[in-house]
């Protein structure tokens, strides 16, 4: 066929950078360059894409920038590749790609295969060939899985890396006894008690059964996630599993795949002695599947607590979280009392509190409710909440945590494709084919493992981001909750309580059981609200009495004896006047208000000692205006009335 003066572009492919020789990208170009110069053609350009996959055109951008280009016009009688392997290993993207650039009246030339489309007959061939060359590629996965899952049949282990618990040697599995002591802890938790994923993780840690961290497992700490994958293996009982999870395309894509887990998965005796028995394993397995199910949280009036994380340990500062001590009684009813306790007593991470004071959930909530009733009764509060609370969701921690799990994931899914690159352009004829297949194959498995985990890790981070923002009320329900609390609070629900009490609190701080007789000390609030003539973010709680007494002691001869002679002052106890009362007696005699910042500073102007406070501000927001002379007036017979200043 005369092809002279035919114009044409170069197109040499390899999936790796290192190629045998004759697949190399140098060697192709060279190849390519002959066969044009010999035909004598013109060779307008060359599209290189090393180091890429021939399983779809996606991810060649030379590829794609040269279809792009013919599309703009590019004027081109022939694509030269060496071989139609080159070009593409699927077959629907090489009759599609072959369609779109014989549109443009370009041809295909495999010069290996001697085929051209602009025959029929070469067309034709492309077709075949492609086809097979597809088949080709699934048949050399096929037969590879057909051997893993023989050998699993057998009772060989075929993963990647070994479990927890285990080594291996001669690719055979041998326990490990550094580690195998806590798996076999793990079950007896489990199996024995009532803890949970969660509560196992967090006594391992606090017991100084460390986790040793490994290649497909680098973090130190136990946590509920790797004990559940520990409870499900059945590894641990000496068995091997294979196929619990399988491969499979999304639908309406084409060339992306999911994992999707697999029930009908080979069970067969392992070769490999078992960490813990049988019978210990079935147990466990039994228990996760009446609990291992994650059902939609059900929050009943008791299972809400307002304070989880509000209130702060005194000797710690850590956030206190509930307990549940539960029991039955003779009679066969159910009891059950809720305490708050140092969230460090089943903390990770080595931290450790020795706070062991347990604060009963009915003692401190209705404190805390006490103290709100008292701040929203100021008159300025209904402005003061109006303008400045609103709803402010905090994702940013569990942000970050998906985001650094899906870049995890994309970096082993990067992995992934790379993987599969070099077993698609695995050659024929390469030295060792089959057990480099194997060896890539065992790789492969073990990366997808890694990223069904990764997977998990976002659903679940995910979840946890979701919840978050359902748990938000906007500012208008805030807002109308609030001015109305004394109305609204007994009517919502639980939940809704607690989202009003986040939505006002920052943090509580309690005294220890043995310093004060009522345990709150101070809440943190989430906005300034106006107390004792200023602004403040921050309320000392006092409710205790105290009873002024003047002893003297003298000391006899008789040192057995001591007399106690106390001196108590009686007379009628006056009305203490809160700034409350005074405003009311103001109002009800003047008919005008008056400020508290009033108050004060009449108090002051008069000399009566004032408190001062230890959160108080030095400099104030707002400009103040000093205290009009009539109201000042009106403030003096108040505080004569109440026995403050003389008459």
């Amino acid at each position: 066929m005369n092809r002279y003066g035919k114009r044409c572009v170069l197109y040499p492919r390899v999936s790796t950078e290192m190629q045998v020789d004759g697949y190399s990208l140098e060697g192709q170009k060279n190849m390519l360059t002959r066969f044009a110069d010999r035909e004598e053609m013109i060779i307008v350009d060359t599209y290189e894409d090393a180091g890429k996959s021939g399983k779809s055109i996606e991810g060649r951008p030379a590829f794609q920038k040269m279809l792009r280009d013919i599309e703009d016009g590019l004027d081109i009688d022939y694509i030269l590749v060496y071989k139609l392997s080159r070009f593409g290993r699927n077959a629907a993207d090489i009759l599609n790609s072959l369609e779109l650039v014989q549109s443009y009246g370009v041809n295909l030339i495999c010069i290996e295969e001697g085929i051209d489309s602009s025959q029929t007959s070469g067309k034709l061939l492309i077709s075949v060939l492609s086809a097979v060359a597809e088949i080709e590629r699934e048949n050399i996965i096929e037969q590879t899985m057909n051997g893993r899952r023989e050998k699993a049949r057998q009772g060989g282990w075929n993963g990647g890396f070994a479990p927890y618990g285990y080594t291996l040697e001669d690719n055979k599995l041998m326990i490990e006894e550094t580690e195998a002591v806590a798996i076999r802890k793990i079950f007896e938790l489990y199996t024995s008690s009532e803890i949970g994923l969660g509560g196992i993780a967090n006594q391992l840690n606090l017991q100084g059964i460390r986790k040793i961290p490994r290649q497909n497992g680098t973090l130190e700490d136990w946590t509920g996630h790797f004990i559940k994958l520990i409870l499900d293996n059945p590894v641990y009982c000496g068995k091997i599993a294979y196929g619990r999870r399988t491969k499979e395309k999304v639908k309406g894509t084409k060339n992306d795949y999911q994992m999707k887990r697999n029930d009908d998965y080979i069970l067969t005796e392992g070769q490999h002695k078992g960490i813990v028995s049988e019978e210990v394993w079935e147990k466990a397995h039994a228990k996760r599947l009446r609990t291992g199910v994650k059902q939609p949280s059900k929050i009943g009036r008791d299972r809400v607590h307002l304070l989880s994380g509000l209130l702060k340990c005194p000797v710690c500062g850590s956030p206190m979280y509930t307990n549940k001590h539960a029991w039955t009684n003779k009679d066969g009813t159910y009891k059950e009392i809720y305490y708050y306790v140092c969230s460090r007593n089943r903390m990770v991470r080595g931290k450790h509190c020795e706070y062991k004071a347990m604060l009963k959930k009915t003692d401190i909530e209705p404190m805390v409710i006490e103290a709100i009733r008292e701040i929203v009764r100021n008159e300025e509060y209904a402005q003061a909440i109006k303008k400045r609370i609103g709803v402010q969701i905090d994702t940013k921690a569990v942000d970050k945590e998906l985001e650094g799990y899906q870049a995890k994931l994309k970096e082993v899914d990067l992995n992934k494709t790379r993987l599969e690159r070099e077993i698609d352009s695995l050659p024929a004829d390469a030295k060792y084919r089959e057990r480099k297949l194997h060896d890539m194959t065992l790789r492969l498995d073990s990366l997808y493992d890694v990223i069904v985990e990764l997977e998990e890790k976002i659903e679940d981070a995910r979840l946890r981001r979701d919840a978050i923002k359902q748990q938000a009320i906007t500012l208008e329900n805030i807002y109308k909750i609030m001015v109305n609390f004394d109305c609204v609070y007994n009517i919502i629900n639980d939940e809704e309580k607690r989202n009003v009490v986040t939505a006002l609190i920052k943090e509580i701080e309690i005294y220890r059981n043995d310093e004060s007789e009522y345990p709150l000390k101070r809440i943190g609030l989430n906005f300034p609200v106006f107390k004792d003539g200023g602004e403040v973010t921050e309320l000392l709680w006092d409710k205790g009495n105290t009873v002024e007494t003047v002893v003297l002691l003298s000391r006899k001869t008789n040192p057995l004896t001591v007399e106690v002679r106390m001196k108590v002052e009686t007379g009628e106890a006056k009305e203490h006047p809160t700034y409350k009362r005074i405003q009311e007696y103001v109002l009800e005699k003047y008919g005008f208000k008056v400020h508290t910042a009033y108050i004060a500073e009449v108090k002051r102007m008069v000399g009566l000692d004032m408190h001062k406070a230890p959160n108080a501000v030095e400099q104030r927001k707002h400009e103040y205006h000093s205290c009009p002379p009539e109201k000042v007036e009106a403030i003096k017979d108040a505080l004569r009335h109440f026995g403050l200043i003389a008459e």
